[in-house]
């Protein structure tokens, strides 16, 4: 009986810390890209007027953007991964018996 109690106390646990370091992920993310807006922001307002201090644009939109790619790719491959309830059909392309059978018959 305690046993079943620690086995769910640890499966809670994992969960728990997979959830604050997904969180934590998203904050570091947020100010990385807050980070290069606020940048960009401050070249428009103190040193565009003069086109100084350029290398602050592509700098600020790098930060800016970056983490908004990297999160939509993990959304993506979210999406788009198979598990075993979902699988391409036996007849697919990508399926890899059928693959090998192409590449044997057309050699």
């Amino acid at each position: 009986m305690g046993s079943d109690k620690e086995e769910r106390f640890k499966t809670k646990m994992k969960e728990l810390v997979k959830i604050v370091k997904t969180y934590i992920a998203c904050l570091c993310s947020f100010l990385v890209s807050l980070t290069g807006g606020l940048m960009l922001a401050w070249w428009e307002y103190e040193y565009h007027p003069t086109n100084r201090q350029l290398w602050m644009v592509p700098f600020g939109l790098i930060l800016f953007a970056t983490p908004l790619i990297i999160w939509f790719a993990i959304f993506v491959s979210g999406i788009c991964s198979f598990t075993d309830d979902v699988r391409p059909p036996d007849g697919s392309v990508h399926d890899p018996e059928k693959m090998k059978e192409v590449i044997s018959t057309s050699y």
